[in-house]
């Protein structure tokens, strides 16, 4: 097992602080002797930070029961080191192989016999890695530099130090214009802002990952807030986005955001913070769109303009259409929502210009155009609502005379006017039903009579189709028949 008692490694740490090499000599037999601190009883003791330690894995072991790493699996060697803090602080560690040493760092707590996992991570393809971890007062933490199977033996380089403090409440005070930022997993974890809110004002949170692959996440805390460990977020913005907030009453002032950044993230991650009351085109009741309106607009998701809300008023059962016109770079989101707010159609995670066609009862709803992950442009939304219609067809009498004269009648509800198509068939009792002749006209105000006459004995039927309007939408019937005799 890795566990070994405090009581041994402490008697071997202080034989180890006195003179022990890191790396033994040769063998008699002229090979190179393991590392001194090859086992986790022998760790070598960090005594103060910061260290920059020459280390290697070139004939190192593994003890028997020695626990994969939580990050990889398969060990063929590894060395140990200890540090114990005098004060309760964060700790980071950078590790650089050399030659063609894949490794894994990992710390452990020990309490007592147990060795509880902490933190881990494995080298990349530049044979780096990085992390930091919280160490309480006086507590004793083992880290293991262990090659993974398969991997090439080499010495390396392991610094362990301590990180810029974490920032603490208030934070900085948010410009006007919001704040560019960065953070990353070791020696910027988080970064904090403050500013003022007023009750009962409603404002947008825009936060933005500017660094491609990077996912900072922030967190909203309520005025008097004096520390981020264990507090109860108002708001949470999770990789980045924009959310909606409104003091309630007696609850404006001043207002702190936390901002994070994503854990498996190597390197640096850039965002960008701004706040800002939301107006009319931004939240309810939003901006009236108008049948074939043309709402014009901007979005930018490195400022605030980052969402548009158009309020749609549909005054019968119709077939709606949104187009979306946009740049073939400008990543947008298009949303139909209800007056309840939920999501009816959405064409989302999508680039360029986008539709949506959905039939509609008579009510209200929000268009909602919005950013979606790091993008900009300028943009053109089309409304189009035309009433859903329906068509009926019939002959003026079901029984005439052959050459007598009759009407096709044809109704439209509701009562909107256009063209019309009647199609006329005849029928051959060896062949079946056989066009005849196509009639044109005109429904004004739903109702339309078309002239015709039958000129042979025999069964005849017809259909018709409304041709639709700017404002209607075509509809169509089957058959209405008729008799000649």
């Amino acid at each position: 097992m890795l566990g070994r008692s405090v009581a041994m490694l402490s008697v071997l740490a202080i034989a180890l602080a006195s003179s022990v090499p890191i790396a033994g000599g040769a063998e008699p037999g002229g090979g190179p002797s393991a590392p001194v601190n090859d086992n986790v009883a022998a760790a070598q003791v960090i005594k103060a930070l910061p260290a920059t330690i020459k280390g290697t894995t070139v004939a190192a072991t593994v003890e028997p029961g020695e626990a994969d790493s939580r990050c990889a699996s398969g060990t063929s060697a590894s060395v140990w080191y200890s540090v114990r803090p005098a004060t309760a602080e964060r700790i980071a560690i950078d590790l650089e192989a050399t030659g063609a040493l894949d490794a894994t760092v990992d710390v452990y707590h020990a309490v007592r016999s147990v060795h509880e996992p902490v933190e881990c991570q494995q080298t990349d393809t530049q044979g780096k890695a990085s992390l930091s971890f919280k160490a309480s007062k006086n507590g004793l933490y083992l880290i293991r530099v262990a090659a993974r199977a398969a991997s090439e033996l080499a010495p390396f380089t392991l610094d362990v130090f301590l990180p810029t403090p974490a920032a603490t409440p208030p934070g900085a005070p948010l410009p006007a214009g919001g704040a560019a930022g960065q953070v990353d997993r070791i020696q910027n974890i988080n970064a904090a802002y403050h500013f003022t809110l007023r009750s009962g004002v409603s404002y947008l949170i825009n936060l933005a990952n500017t660094t491609v692959h990077a996912c900072v996440s922030g967190r909203l805390f309520a005025p008097g807030t004096s520390s981020f460990e264990g507090g109860s977020p108002l708001l949470h913005i999770h990789c980045g986005g924009f959310r909606l907030f409104t003091p309630g009453p007696g609850k404006g002032g001043r207002y702190v955001f936390e901002v994070t950044p994503r854990a498996g993230h190597v390197g640096v991650q850039r965002f960008h913070l701004e706040v800002a009351p939301a107006g009319p085109t931004e939240t309810a009741p939003g901006v009236a769109l108008g049948n074939y309106a043309h709402a014009h607009g901007r979005l930018d998701s490195r400022g605030i303009r980052v969402i548009r809300l158009y309020r749609l008023d549909v005054r019968s059962h119709s077939n709606l259409s949104l187009k979306l016109i946009a740049p073939a770079s400008a990543a947008f989101s298009l949303q139909l929502r209800d007056q309840n707010g939920h999501v009816i159609e959405c064409a989302c995670s999508g680039e360029g210009s986008q539709t949506l066609v959905h039939k509609l009862s008579p009510g209200r709803y929000y268009a909602v155009v919005s950013t979606d992950g790091v993008t900009a442009g300028n943009y053109t939304l089309i409304r189009q609502s035309r009433t859903i219609t329906r068509t009926r067809v019939s002959f003026s009498s079901a029984k005439v005379a052959a050459g007598q004269g009759l009407s096709i009648d044809v109704a439209v509800t509701p009562s909107v006017s256009g063209p019309v198509t009647v199609k006329v068939e005849r029928f051959d009792p060896v062949f079946g039903w056989q066009f005849y002749r196509q009639l044109q006209g005109f429904v004004s105000g739903g109702h339309a009579s078309i002239p015709f006459t039958a000129p042979a004995i025999g069964r005849w039927r017809a259909n018709a189709s409304f041709g639709g309007s700017r404002t209607a939408s075509p509809s169509a019937v089957g058959f209405s028949y008729l008799l000649v005799s």
